[in-house]
């Protein structure tokens, strides 16, 4: 018996490591994805959702970056016939941006930048009485 109870809290704490390994920006994305609908599974975010996620965590500021930037890097990675993007075309999108938003550094400095503006953050629920 202690032997089967080993195995069991073995089994345990792997789930509890992998369920530990999501990164704070994939938690970010799931938090977004899930927002204002019931249906979603968090695997992947609609154009609404992103738009929202980037005024929220100030990857929009108004003079490097608009709301028209993020919608056209959107349809830019987002499939043909798709409506959502995945977590890597997330990731992808956000490499786009994040030259847009940080010119003066290199690509990677920029991106681990644009990593920080979203690294666990969740939907600003804002008007709501």
């Amino acid at each position: 018996k202690p032997a089967k109870r080993l195995s069991t809290d073995s089994t345990n704490s792997h789930e509890g490591a992998t369920a530990g390994e999501i990164s704070a920006l994939e938690e970010a994305f799931r938090k977004f994805a899930v927002h204002g609908d019931t249906r979603a599974t968090g695997k992947e975010m609609h154009g609404k959702n992103w738009s929202k996620l980037c005024k929220d965590c100030h990857v929009i500021d108004g003079k490097n970056v608009t709301t028209t930037d993020v919608d056209i890097v959107f349809s830019k990675i987002k499939g043909k016939s798709c409506r959502t993007i995945t977590f890597d075309q997330f990731k992808e999108a956000l490499q786009e941006l994040s030259k847009k938003r940080f010119k003066g550094k290199s690509e990677e400095e920029a991106l681990q930048e644009m990593y920080k503006l979203i690294e666990g953050k969740g939907p600003v629920i804002s008007g709501v009485t």
